[in-house]
C-alpha cells in the first residue's frame, strides 16, 4: 500500500475537498439500529481491521508540490478520534439526534464513529467525509464493520456473516469509468448533446427551495452545531409494495416514481411561500454510480457522479407526462452513462488554477434539492449475512434499520435518500439548518411521505406485485446516500 502513496485525488474526490465547507461540511451519514447487547471492545477491534483494510479512511488529505492534492496515510493517534461511545438508558437511545458534525479533511482522517448503547438496544452512526467514498462505498463500511462483528460475536453453532476482502491496488482504478469500446464510441458520436447538456447545466438557474419563515410563532433557524444530521421515516412493506404497482401502471420504474413525486413536493412547497409563473426551473440531482466489474473488489472509494433532472414548474402539474418525461431521461443516464458529462465538467474544471473553486463559487446553485434512492441496502453490500425476517444477523445484534442521507451544499437546501430494507422504505432528509428550521425539516419530511402514502392508498391490493416485481435496474442510480 505504502508505494500507492501519497495518492492523487481523482476528479470528483477534488471537487468534494473544494466544495467542503464549515459551515456545509460535505460528511455524510450512515446509521444502523441494534437490538441486543452491542459491544464495544469488540467493536473497537473490528474498526481497527476495517479501516486497515479502506485505506482511504486512514488518510488525509494536502498538497504535494509537484504532484498536487494527494491521500496521505495517518496512523499515530487514529484509533483514539475515531470511536464515541456513549451508555444510556433505552429512551436516551430512542430519543437522540445526531447532529450535523464537521470533519477538516486536511487535519482529520475521514471517518468517525458514534455509539448510543443500552442493554438491549443500541444505535451505530457512521459520519464519513465525501471525500473518502459515496454512498455505496458508505453501506460497504457499515456492512463490514457489521459483519466483521457479527464473526466475532457469533455463537459457536451459528451461522456468521461472510465478505471478501479488498484488493487495495484497485483504488488505482477508481477514476476508470470505461465500460467498453461500445460505450466509447456512443460519446464520441455525441459530442453535440454534451455540449447543450454543459450548456442547459451553466445557464438555467434553478429555484431555490422555500426556506422557513422567521417569526416570533415560529422556530428560529439551527445552528450548525443542533442541527441534526439526518431525520428519518419509514414506509411500510405493504405500502412499499403498492408503489411498485403504481410505477408499473405509470409503466415506469418505482425510482421515476419517487423522483416525479419529489418534483411535484417541491413545487407544492414553494407554491405556498410564493406565487410563481410556473416557468421557473426545479433541478434535482441524481447521484448515479459509474462502477464497472473491475470496482467489484476495490476498497471503498468514490466511483459516482450526478444526473441531472431539470422541469420548468408548470410540467409537474401532470403526473403522466412527467413521469413518461423523467423515465426516459433516467434510461438514457442507463444506457448512455450520461453521468460522464458531470465527471467531464469536473475535469475541465480542474486544469484552471482555481478554476472548481470560482464555478462553485458563481454557480451559487447547482439544485433546488438532491435525490438519491440507494435500491436495496442489502444487495448493495458485496458480503451475505444469516437473516431474520430479511434482517442481517450480526453475531449478538440483530440489525433492525439503516437509513443514511447526503450532505447538503449552499442553496442546495435538502437532501432526501430512499433506500430499501427487509421489505420497508426509508425515507431520511437533511437540510440545510441555516434557513430551514427544526419544525420544517419534520414537515417536508412528513408531507413527502404522506404524499406517497396517498399513492400507495389509491392503489388496490388485488394489483400489488409479488416480491420479485417491478424492480429498478440495479445501476439505474447511485443512489448515492450521498
Amino acid at each position: 500500500m505504502t508505494r500507492m502513496f501519497p495518492l492523487p485525488l481523482s476528479d470528483f474526490e477534488y471537487y468534494m475537498l473544494v466544495d467542503d465547507r464549515p459551515s456545509h461540511p460535505m460528511v455524510f451519514v450512515m446509521t444502523a439500529q441494534l437490538s441486543g447487547a452491542f459491544q464495544k471492545t469488540t467493536l473497537q477491534q473490528v474498526l481497527a481491521e476495517l479501516i486497515d483494510c479502506h485505506p482511504l479512511l486512514k488518510c488525509t488529505i494536502s498538497e504535494i508540490p509537484g504532484t498536487g492534492w494527494c491521500w496521505t496515510p495517518q496512523i499515530s493517534g487514529l484509533m483514539q478520534n475515531c470511536l464515541e461511545w456513549a451508555d444510556e438508558d433505552e429512551t436516551s437511545v430512542a430519543e437522540f439526534v445526531p447532529p450535523v458534525r464537521v470533519i477538516d479533511i486536511r487535519s482529520q482522517t475521514g471517518l468517525k464513529v458514534v455509539v448510543r448503547a443500552s442493554p438491549t438496544k443500541s444505535r451505530l452512526f457512521l459520519y464519513i467525509h465525501h471525500a473518502c467514498c459515496d454512498g455505496i462505498g458508505g453501506i460497504q463500511v457499515l456492512g463490514e464493520l457489521l459483519a466483521r462483528y457479527g464473526q466475532k460475536t457469533a455463537a459457536p453453532d451459528a451461522k456468521q456473516p461472510v465478505f471478501d476482502i479488498p484488493k487495495q491496488e484497485l483504488l488505482l482504478e477508481r477514476d476508470n469509468y470505461d465500460s467498453g469500446e461500445a460505450t466509447v464510441a456512443r460519446h464520441k458520436k455525441s459530442l453535440k448533446k454534451t455540449i447543450g447538456k454543459i450548456a442547459r447545466l451553466l445557464l438555467r438557474k434553478p429555484v431555490l427551495l422555500s426556506p422557513s419563515i422567521v417569526s416570533l410563532q415560529s422556530a428560529v433557524p439551527c445552528d450548525k452545531e443542533s442541527a441534526p444530521a439526518i431525520v428519518e421515516a419509514v414506509i411500510s412493506k405493504t405500502s412499499h409494495r403498492k408503489l411498485r404497482a403504481v410505477a408499473a401502471t405509470y409503466d415506469v420504474s418505482v425510482n421515476d416514481l419517487f423522483i416525479g413525486q419529489f418534483l411535484l413536493h417541491i413545487r407544492r412547497w414553494n407554491s405556498r411561500a410564493k406565487q410563481s409563473n410556473g416557468k421557473s426551473w426545479i433541478r434535482l440531482s441524481v447521484p448515479v454510480s459509474m462502477r464497472t466489474k473491475v470496482h467489484e473488489a476495490m476498497p471503498v472509494a468514490n466511483v459516482v457522479s450526478y444526473e441531472f433532472v431539470t422541469r420548468r414548474q408548470h410540467e409537474c402539474d401532470d403526473i403522466d407526462s412527467l413521469l413518461k418525461s423523467i423515465h426516459q431521461k433516467t434510461s438514457d443516464a442507463v444506457n448512455n452513462r450520461e453521468g460522464i458529462v458531470c465527471l467531464k465538467i469536473f475535469k475541465s474544471l480542474r486544469k484552471f488554477p482555481r478554476g472548481m473553486r470560482m464555478f462553485l463559487g458563481l454557480k451559487s446553485c447547482l439544485s433546488t434539492a438532491v435525490i438519491a434512492n440507494i435500491g436495496d441496502v442489502r444487495r448493495r453490500f458485496s458480503g451475505r449475512f444469516p437473516l431474520s425476517d430479511g434482517k442481517w444477523i450480526a453475531g449478538n445484534v440483530l440489525v433492525e434499520r439503516i437509513t443514511g442521507v447526503a450532505p447538503v451544499r449552499p442553496n442546495t437546501r435538502a437532501a432526501v435518500s430512499i433506500g430499501e430494507y427487509a421489505g420497508e422504505l426509508s425515507i431520511s432528509l437533511r437540510t440545510d439548518a441555516t434557513v430551514i428550521n427544526f419544525a420544517d425539516t419534520h414537515r417536508f419530511l412528513n408531507e413527502f411521505v404522506e404524499d406517497l402514502e396517498r399513492l400507495a392508498l389509491d392503489q388496490l391490493p388485488d394489483d400489488i406485485p409479488d416480491a420479485n416485481g417491478f424492480h429498478t435496474h440495479p445501476d439505474c442510480h447511485e443512489q448515492n446516500l450521498k
